[in-house]
């Protein structure tokens, strides 16, 4: 008995110990250097909202926040890398819940959603269709009406064959029962440069890309996957949403930061008042009114109901619309 009592009680001190080396660490959280992966090459749109994070981040925590840009199979290293990282909050990822969940539908990935915890979101911005001024087209009913008159000849261009701008492209083509062409190029800048070199009727992509050109006139904003109430630019704010065009469904991408399954509990917490707070800075804001949208802040719950609704609006898709 005596024996038996002792293993409980060492047992027990053991747990209690790591307990409060759990809650200690938490209390004192950050207390070194944060690494934020990003997966993609520096850059582009996401990497930049890394980075002005990370500066918030630095600003509000008083640790320094190095970005790892981790680029590969269309983000799948960096996320692999983090799944797999040590859960002690030092080690964390940033990227668009499309871009993840494009992935998750399309590909066999080395991990799953429930590998993550997801801290919030940092950065929202649509997902929008556009098209050349010289196309003609000041609406999506122009758009859809070429579209009947030419069946089979208009086209609709996207940055990939697997991805969320597919995807997009897809559920429109689908709902309308329009008869156009998906042309896939092989990436955000080729599909950008076929835009603005009017070949192709309208293309989906990530805003803000081409904001500057339809400030100026030469691209026109034909439908938005979610309202464009955030955007820096008041004229277009009212541009209809697919949902307004009798397309049930919404597209945009959110930049998530999220740690690995298993962080624990306090530091989750702690990095989720951080997070909201680096949001709120002069700095950051600042970062998205110039980049195009106003940052805003989305919670922990919100963004992991958000997450998984999107995979669900994604798998969906591609079932019914994508062969």
């Amino acid at each position: 008995m005596k024996i038996a009592y002792r293993s409980v009680l060492a047992g027990c001190l053991v747990a209690a110990g790591l307990a409060f080396s759990g809650g200690a660490a938490a209390a004192d959280y950050p207390s070194r250097t944060i690494h934020l992966v990003v997966p993609w090459k520096a850059g582009g749109g996401t990497d930049a909202i890394g980075r002005a994070y990370a500066q918030a981040l630095k600003e509000v925590s008083g640790q320094d926040v190095v970005v790892d840009n981790i680029n590969g199979a269309s983000g799948a290293v960096g996320t692999a890398k983090v799944a797999h990282a040590n859960p002690d909050g030092y080690t964390l990822i940033l990227n668009g819940n499309a871009d993840m969940n494009a992935g998750l539908t399309f590909r066999h990935e080395p991990y799953s959603q429930d590998d993550f915890i997801y801290i919030g979101g940092v950065y929202s911005s649509p997902t929008w269709m556009l098209s050349h001024k010289d196309r003609g087209y000041a609406s999506f009913a122009d758009f859809a009406k070429a579209a009947r008159a030419h069946p089979g000849q208009v086209t609709i261009g996207v940055g990939g064959a697997n991805g969320a701008l597919m995807l997009m492209a897809a559920a429109i083509r689908g709902v309308t029962g329009l008869d156009v062409r998906i042309i896939p190029y092989s990436g955000g800048a080729d599909l950008k440069k076929a835009l603005l070199g009017n070949q192709v009727d309208a293309g989906v992509i990530h805003a803000p890309v081409l904001l500057q050109e339809v400030k100026t006139g030469l691209i026109k904003v034909l439908a938005t996957g979610a309202p464009l109430t955030r955007v820096e630019y008041p004229p277009i704010r009212n541009i209809p949403t697919l949902h307004q065009l009798d397309i049930p469904t919404t597209f945009s991408n959110v930049r998530v930061v999220m740690a690995p399954k298993g962080t624990p509990k306090e530091v989750i917490e702690k990095l989720g008042e951080l997070s909201k707070r680096a949001v709120e800075t002069k700095g950051y804001q600042a970062f998205g009114e110039k980049f195009g949208f106003a940052p805003e802040w989305i919670p922990q719950a919100d963004e992991t109901e958000a997450m998984h609704e999107q995979l669900k609006t994604f798998q969906g898709i591609k079932a019914k619309y994508i062969q």
